[in-house]
């Protein structure tokens, strides 16, 4: 996959780059990855799809940063296949891992309650806090 790919697809689209709302979206994530931090010893589920969420926001960021928006269905798929785009295939395992936790966190929200373990839960911080690293160096 790369950024041709996703623009023939109609899964993204070039737009002008909003560096205010890259700075928005990536506060709002790491005020979420806080979020699941305080709320790990209350729920494992809801804090594993706080980190989620912030590793979302931090892939939005990104894209407004670089002057892209999303387009079409399955949204939460192409804001991780930018993030493999340009992050590279240094960090595809990260990437893999953003991957399988919008899956858990699909079945989690929808399908079965009580389903993320602590140690999940612990991992999907850890992880989150390493793509928002990521995220920021790419956008310096």
């Amino acid at each position: 996959m790369n950024l041709s790919d996703l623009l023939e697809k109609k899964a993204i689209r070039k737009a002008e780059p909003d560096p205010l709302q890259a700075k928005e979206c990536l506060k709002a994530a790491e005020r979420d990855l806080e979020v699941a931090k305080g709320n790990l010893e209350k729920s494992h589920d809801w804090a594993f799809s706080i980190a989620y969420n912030s590793m979302l926001l931090g892939a939005r960021a990104l894209m407004f940063a670089d002057g892209y928006r999303i387009m079409g269905e399955e949204r939460h798929k192409t804001a991780i296949e930018y993030a493999d785009v340009k992050l590279g295939e240094k960090n595809r395992e990260l990437i893999a891992l953003f991957d399988r936790m919008r899956s858990k966190r699909h079945t989690a929200v929808y399908e079965k309650a009580d389903s993320i373990s602590g140690y999940e839960a612990k991992f999907a911080i850890k992880t989150a806090e390493e793509f928002l690293v990521k995220i920021k160096e790419k956008m310096r």
